[in-house]
């Protein structure tokens, strides 16, 4: 048997075993990705020194030195295509203009390289908020304030008790359908290293949750909570305010209190000091600030979602997060015969619910 048959089975078989586990679900290790990628310039190299041996391919046809685009097409057809004459290329390129072997013995074109993805780290306010699972676009949910003045009253056991006022409530929700479309490239689909389709995804995800941190705030501010003001948050004074608004809301809403403010503020804060330069917020014992005030946790949101020098304090389990369906992220070749381009599109239906304003207060810098 000649050898790139031989490689051509090993091939085969490990192609087969990839394809079981995309069929299960399974993601496919990289070092079976990348034998794969080394086995088929294995058998490009054999062909060309079996061909060579039949005298059917000279040196001067491919042989020499190759120029970078000459090398960069062969390549791309090789992954795209499996091109026979461009594995011949390659094969006899190997080890030419700088090429090592950790590259598969080529110069990898730039748009082949892997994607390089920035900002991937996200607070996520829906970790504290409390998310309800429903089947319909508008309805109503349940609501119970444990803090509402029921009172139990002394009786006489002949006579009824007295009633009080009903002790659930409901708040209403209308989802509106929020959405986007992308075009992407379809020559980077083709020639990404990368799972594009996938990145997009993970930008939308992105965007998706800036977009409901936006909205939490926003179902905690237009519930009109208690605002103190000073004159600069990043001082005892806005300390202070920041504590007294932590143990005067309810002490329900205390114990579980989360402290919010934007990425600035935090900055602000982070770098108060007294006037012997000791940090008004705890540091550890490697010098880095403690995010906490009271105990309860400071979350720090993008600039976008917060206003600078405001601070949100309260229980954010009052806030109802309801989605239907959550975001769902869709690709299509609708794009036209005149644009050479996929469409992914991104839509998500959902709505935040503050059911305790008195669960939150806010501080503030005043305006003079």
């Amino acid at each position: 048997m000649l050898k790139s048959e031989e490689i051509k089975a090993e091939m085969t078989k490990l192609q087969d075993e990839i394809k079981a586990m995309a069929e299960k679900g399974e993601s496919v290790p990289a070092e079976m990705s990348e034998k794969l990628k080394s086995l088929l310039v294995e058998q490009g190299k054999a062909e060309a020194m079996e061909e060579m041996a039949k005298n059917k391919v000279v040196k001067d046809e491919i042989g020499g030195k190759m120029d970078r685009k000459q090398i960069n097409a062969a390549l791309r057809k090789f992954l795209l295509n499996d091109d026979v004459e461009a594995k011949k290329i390659l094969a006899t390129a190997a080890g030419q203009n700088g090429a090592t072997a950790a590259d598969g013995g080529v110069l990898v074109p730039e748009e082949l390289l892997n994607l390089k993805e920035n900002g991937k780290v996200v607070t996520d306010l829906r970790e504290i908020a409390t998310p309800i699972s429903v089947h319909t676009r508008s309805g109503s949910v349940p609501i119970i304030d444990y803090s509402q003045d029921v009172k139990l009253t002394d009786f006489d056991e002949n006579n009824e008790i007295t009633q009080t006022k009903a002790a659930f409530t409901s708040a209403k929700f209308a989802l509106a359908s929020k959405g986007a479309i992308i075009p992407v490239s379809r020559e980077l689909l083709l020639d990404a290293d990368a799972d594009v389709l996938s990145v997009i995804g993970n930008l939308f995800n992105r965007v998706y949750i800036r977009e409901l941190n936006s909205e939490i705030l926003a179902a905690v501010t237009s519930a009109t909570p208690t605002t103190a003001t000073v004159t600069a948050i990043a001082s005892k004074a806005g300390l202070d305010a920041i504590k007294n608004a932590i143990n005067t809301i309810p002490l329900d809403a205390g114990a579980n209190a989360s402290i919010v403010m934007n990425q600035y503020t935090f900055a602000e804060l982070a770098n108060a000091a007294d006037k012997n330069d000791r940090y008004y917020l705890a540091q550890n014992a490697n010098g880095e600030t403690i995010k906490q005030i009271e105990g309860r946790p400071i979350i720090v949101v993008e600039n976008a979602c917060l206003a600078n020098d405001a601070v949100v304090v309260g229980d954010f389990s009052a806030i109802y997060h309801i989605a239907y369906p959550e975001l769902e992220v869709a690709s299509s070749e609708e794009a036209g015969f005149t644009k050479n381009s996929v469409l992914v599109r991104a839509i998500a239906r959902f709505q935040d619910l503050n059911t305790y304003g008195s669960a939150f207060q806010m501080v503030k810098k005043s305006s003079t």
